[in-house]
């Protein structure tokens, strides 16, 4: 078994826990692989460095280090290589990440096959520009549209299977996974699903109205985004997963469906969600 070590070394423990992972593999009968780019910040460690586009072909889990954001860049990458996905946290609340780096006496049971898996539901935001599709990114928390950097609310249009929902006025609207509840769309009011669910969230941020409230959706509903014309609205962006961030044009539609890929998270701890929940979020200080 070989394992790909993606560290965020930005976090400033990430480098350290890095070492203590790639030694804790080693004592489980795991191959580590890094990119080749690391070789600078690890040398002389006991670990195989390949070129950064065969990284994560070349292994059998992807196990990020860092916080969430870095399970969800890798997670994506890992998914759409059929890979599964095990972050060893180096961040804070990091509610993806399965490991935290006093856990890492459990690799064992990696090595064994002891473990469960969470199958997570991924989203794909379609881009269009005068009909034609243009790009495809993927989500695995959320796809978020809101204002620019002009001050003013957004004039959303969105449908459901062809069909209109709403046209909302508000500082913007979030479609969330149910890995992604726990996240802006929380904050915005939204509920908490348990992750394995397949569904998709909708949720509105600040609306100018009492009637909009949190949709839930089926997992196999299209959503069509477009942005309509207001004399002093403010301009529209959207962003997948909180990454790039693009402006939507009047002549330009998003369409948000299931992607054809899933992400596969190892769990080799035995608490569910509602611990890890209660842990990270309700008894958080």
């Amino acid at each position: 078994m070989k394992a790909a070590i993606i560290p965020n070394l930005t976090r400033t423990r990430a480098r350290d826990i890095s070492l203590k992972l790639i030694s804790a593999l080693d004592r489980a009968g795991i191959g580590a692989l890094m990119s080749e780019r690391m070789r600078t910040a690890f040398p002389g460690v006991n670990c195989k460095f390949v070129p950064e586009e065969t990284l994560y072909a070349s292994a059998d889990i992807v196990m990020p280090v860092g916080g969430d954001g870095s399970v969800i860049r890798a997670g994506k990458r890992a998914a759409a290589c059929g890979k599964r996905i095990l972050g060893v946290n180096a961040g804070n609340l990091a509610y993806l990440c399965g490991l935290d780096p006093e856990d890492l006496d459990l690799l064992p049971k990696l090595a064994a096959g002891e473990y469960s898996i969470q199958r997570r539901l991924l989203l794909s935001a379609e881009f269009y520009r005068d009909g034609i599709l243009t790009g495809t990114e993927l989500c695995l928390n959320d796809i978020v549209f809101c204002r620019g950097e002009t001050i003013g609310m957004v004039d959303i249009s969105v449908q459901a299977d062809e069909k209109p929902i709403a046209d909302y006025i508000a500082d913007g609207v979030i479609f969330s996974t149910p890995t992604g509840s726990t996240a802006y769309s929380m904050a915005a009011g939204g509920p908490i699903m348990e992750p394995t669910l397949d569904a998709v969230l909708l949720t509105s941020i600040c609306p100018h109205s009492l009637a909009f409230r949190p949709y839930i959706f089926g997992a196999d509903t299209v959503f069509t985004v477009r942005g309509r014309e207001r004399t002093e609205g403010a301009d529209v962006r959207w962003s997948c997963d909180g990454e790039r961030t693009v402006t939507l044009q009047e002549n330009e539609t998003v369409k948000i469906r299931r992607a054809s890929v899933h992400a596969e998270f190892i769990s080799l701890k035995t608490d569910n969600f509602i611990d890890i929940l209660n842990k990270k979020t309700l008894r958080n200080k």
